[in-house]
């Protein structure tokens, strides 16, 4: 399951192109920018040598290091890493929309501040109003 997304970020690395990755967790989002010249994507979610499943969790904990969302998930059911299921809302891809389109823009203007992985890292929670970023 992870094939495409692996290739699609290891030719964004050999072509040195900028990768945004945003997720949808809960009623927020988390940002990760992969950059030329420093940490891959491989290296930043420790993808090498493990399985789809272990991939899966990697790739959460990866995004969401402080599960803000984790607090007020009502049913755990949602979350299926088997199935690369986990809850989220509309208003969650809505800011991801946001905030990706923002790290983009300030990389393609090459103007303000953009940070990439492991300290490109950003996760913002709506329903908690919580920010955090490494």
């Amino acid at each position: 399951m992870f094939e495409a997304r692996e290739a699609v970020y290891r030719a964004c690395e050999r072509l040195q192109i900028p990768a945004v990755i945003a997720a949808p967790l809960g009623m927020g989002a988390a940002v990760v920018n992969i950059l030329p010249g420093h940490m891959s994507f491989e290296d930043f979610f420790c993808l090498n040598s493990v399985s789809d499943e272990e991939k899966a969790l990697r790739f959460l904990l990866g995004l969401s290091p402080a599960l803000l969302q984790r607090g007020y998930l009502v049913d755990p059911s949602t979350v299926d890493l088997a199935s690369r299921r986990g809850p989220s809302t509309a208003m969650a891809c809505q800011l991801c929309a946001g905030v990706a389109a923002t790290e983009a823009l300030k990389i393609l203007l090459r103007r303000g501040p953009v940070r990439a992985a492991p300290h490109g890292y950003h996760q913002f929670d709506a329903y908690r109003n919580k920010l955090v970023h490494t």
